[in-house]
């Protein structure tokens, strides 16, 4: 369901002129018809969960939320210094929730793009050396139960999407069932981990994936991981 910018701004108790502004910098799912903002429910309400959650502080560098979901995951993100390390490792472990930490992963790629393609290329595509899957499709490997057809969820460098979409023919859809988050480095690469024959993201990367999807059993999942990664960390840090 889609909303005007008069009602999202009534649910989240701010004017019309900053829903246009989170609708223009894709925090807000929307879309343009002539010169309005459609903007889409689901979108407005989690945006209205994170600020209840007190979950609006500023998100962090892009190099530094993929470093997170990397030391979360055992790994050491090598690309920080120690002090930024033992930094990040205390912020994660003392998030308070889930919700905080999709905020703070508000900045992990730079752009989001849709695409329509065949569902027997998905395999494909995913298997690219240069693409890590995410939200459902990396949903199997952690074992989430979700149920993924005909979709596909991946990052990619910028440099990338030409090649992919000429060798794959792929055709740009805002309804397109291929979701490509474009990124401006190779941090995707240095923290992905091969499960099951599948490149995939860490965890805190694809629990924020699912946590924004427009169906609510996925948006629980995503959280649900979300708040397992952080427990662990949290047993770590006092244990």
């Amino acid at each position: 369901m889609d909303l005007t910018t008069r009602e999202a701004a009534g649910r989240l108790g701010v004017n019309q002129a900053r829903v246009r502004a989170l609708a223009a910098a894709g925090t807000l799912a929307a879309r343009r018809v002539g010169s309005q903002w459609l903007i889409d429910a689901d979108s407005v309400d989690q945006q209205a969960a994170l600020i209840g959650a007190g979950a609006t502080s500023r998100a962090m560098a892009s190099r530094i939320a993929w470093a997170a979901s990397d030391l979360a995951d055992g790994g050491r993100a090598g690309w920080l210094h120690a002090v930024e390390r033992h930094r990040v490792r205390n912020r994660v472990a003392g998030a308070a929730s889930a919700l905080i930490v999709q905020r703070w992963f508000g900045a992990r790629a730079v752009s989001t793009r849709r695409y329509a393609v065949g569902a027997d290329d998905l395999e494909g595509i995913l298997g690219e050396s240069d693409v890590v899957a995410t939200g459902n499709s990396a949903a199997a490997a952690y074992r989430l139960g979700l149920t993924n057809v005909g979709a596909g969820d991946a990052y990619v460098t910028v440099a990338a999407v030409d090649r992919l979409v000429r060798d794959h023919f792929l055709i740009q859809s805002t309804s397109g069932n291929l979701t490509l988050r474009l990124v401006d480095h190779v941090l995707h690469l240095a923290t992905a981990r091969t499960i099951d024959g599948l490149c995939v993201a860490p965890r805190l990367i694809v629990g924020v994936d699912l946590a924004e999807d427009a169906d609510a059993r996925t948006r629980a999942a995503g959280l649900s991981l979300v708040d397992r990664v952080l427990d662990e960390q949290r047993t770590a840090r006092h244990g």
